[in-house]
């Protein structure tokens, strides 16, 4: 790697077994490369994917860089967001001291993310008709009410801009309500067709999961499912990443935590109110 005086970009993500997910993610910090100056790197939160942060943020720091901005590539804030990107901050800043890191926040609701979306839905769901067409924003899920808060704005975002005027949002795991239940629903409640998206940066276990359940009740009922896929490896996704990263560099950062659990006493979460957000404060219930 050249030797270079621009801010470096460190895109930490959440970590998969799939291996089509570690591809994309080289796709897309290739195509993130296309956009900034400086070294572009890539990092994992979970221990069954490297590199992690100190590893990710290396070939960085071996390139020149005196600056690093990392980005969670991550939709929402969450737990990960909110406590485990902190705790690699703070590893890479112990590792590489002499080296300033400006911190950017997940892409979340975000522009370009939408114009994507309305594109994925577009090529499966045909534009007549859509008033009677249940539009169904599937994502991993979570722990956290404020991400999951934001999935249930995603999703309404994107019917308001793709003219569906019956949407629901569903989850793989960890909360509710399941992509199986909500389509199940949907079928008793008359719907002859619905169409699926995945608000999913890259492939995973999790996100294959909420295609597993769509095959499952397809099957099960004779409901007609579009399949509009994920955002994936696209130009848009760089293009959010890239504002991201602007952002920080120029200081305007405006991360959503007014309703997060360590603001408000969510029932089950009390504890959380008014600890530190990194540092394993809390359990991951």
């Amino acid at each position: 790697m050249a030797m270079t005086s621009a801010p470096g970009l460190l895109l930490i993500a959440h970590g998969t077994r799939d291996p089509r997910g570690a591809e994309e993610m080289a796709e897309l910090a290739e195509l993130v490369q296309e956009r900034v100056d400086g070294p572009v790197g890539n990092a994992w939160l979970e221990d069954f994917s490297d590199p992690q942060g100190v590893e990710g943020a290396r070939p960085l720091v071996e390139a020149g860089v005196s600056r690093i901005v990392t980005l969670p590539m991550l939709n929402f804030a969450a737990y990960h967001a909110k406590t485990d990107v902190p705790e690699q901050l703070a590893e890479i800043h112990e590792a590489f001291p002499d080296v300033a890191i400006s911190h950017g926040r997940v892409l979340g609701v975000h522009h370009d993310l939408l114009t994507l979306g309305w594109e994925r839905i577009d090529a499966v769901s045909p534009k007549e008709g859509r008033e009677e067409e249940v539009l169904i924003v599937a994502a991993s899920g979570s722990s956290d009410p404020d991400a999951n808060g934001e999935l249930a704005k995603a999703a309404r975002m994107l019917a308001e801009g793709s003219g569906h005027r019956w949407v629901e949002h569903s989850v793989a795991g960890v909360t509710w309500p399941r992509t199986d239940d909500v389509l199940r629903r949907v079928h008793r409640a008359g719907a002859t067709r619905a169409v699926v998206f995945s608000w999913s940066l890259l492939a995973g276990l999790l996100e294959a999961r909420v295609w597993d359940a769509v095959d499952a009740v397809e099957e099960e009922t004779g409901l007609e499912i579009g399949r509009a896929g994920r955002f994936g490896p696209d130009p848009r996704v760089a293009d959010a990443l890239v504002g991201r990263y602007r952002e920080a560099l120029e200081g305007d950062i405006r991360a959503n935590c007014d309703t997060c659990v360590y603001r408000v006493p969510f029932p089950g979460k009390e504890d959380r109110v008014g600890a530190p957000s990194a540092g394993g404060a809390a359990p991951r219930t």
